[in-house]
């Protein structure tokens, strides 16, 4: 039997300690495989973003492990988990956090700055990237210039240049109508598939959860069902 993707063991999280300690994450526990489109759903509160930062290796955790191809990434140090979260995750944030006065293109090329390889490769997968997610005619614009719809297609993009093993999206949707919102999730599910990669989308919109292939739903930290859309209620 193959090893996942990803292996989450008893996962927790504890902000603070004593009378004043917050149990954001508890127990969580799940595998996924590349390939793999899942939503996490929950109340506010209920820890989906701690466990996404936690998975993108953003937070450390407090209890439990992350295995990514069969490796701890919370036992690595500082500079591998550097490069882990460079070369391994790509983001996409809920207000997308493009840098402002670039244009659309730009704000991938930024990545391939970071990581400083093939300049001329990094541009020919930025264009191609553009032209997939439909937004070729307004590479050039300024990210102020461009409708939310535009800037989450941009913001997937940036996510896709590194060829990460993951794409974590926080609350894609919650700037956009439900049309609009509805593209730009089937747009990730098919940008994950079609490249065999993990995603892992968190969302309050169970319209939003039902598109995904597994949707984990947590309460007060802790993972209380892992089931296919079709069975949530």
């Amino acid at each position: 039997m193959s090893t996942p993707l990803l292996d989450v063991r008893g996962l927790g999280k504890t902000y603070d300690s004593g009378a004043a300690a917050v149990q954001a994450v508890r127990d969580v526990s799940f595998t996924a495989n590349a390939g793999d489109f899942v939503a996490i759903v929950g109340p506010s509160g209920s820890g989906k973003t701690t466990l996404l930062a936690m998975i993108g290796g953003l937070l450390a955790p407090t209890t439990g492990s992350i295995l990514v191809g069969g490796r701890d990434i919370a036992r690595m140090s500082s500079r591998e988990l550097a490069r882990y979260r460079r070369d391994s995750v790509g983001y996409v944030f809920q207000a997308n956090n493009l840098l402002p006065y670039l244009t659309g293109r730009e704000n991938l090329m930024v990545i391939a700055s970071i990581r400083r390889g093939d300049r001329r490769a990094a541009s020919a997968r930025a264009d191609r990237l553009l032209g997939e997610l439909g937004v070729v005619g307004r590479a050039g614009a300024v990210a102020t210039e461009l409708s939310g719809g535009e800037r989450q297609r941009i913001a997937i993009g940036r996510a896709l240049m590194n060829d990460p093993l993951f794409v974590l999206v926080d609350e894609p949707t919650a700037s956009l109508d439900s049309v609009r919102g509805r593209q730009v999730v089937e747009l990730l599910m098919t940008e994950v598939k079609s490249r065999d990669k993990l995603g892992i989308m968190v969302t309050h919109d169970l319209a939003m959860a039902q598109l995904a292939d597994r949707v984990f739903e947590l309460h007060d930290g802790e993972l209380v069902r892992d089931s296919r859309p079709a069975v949530l209620g």
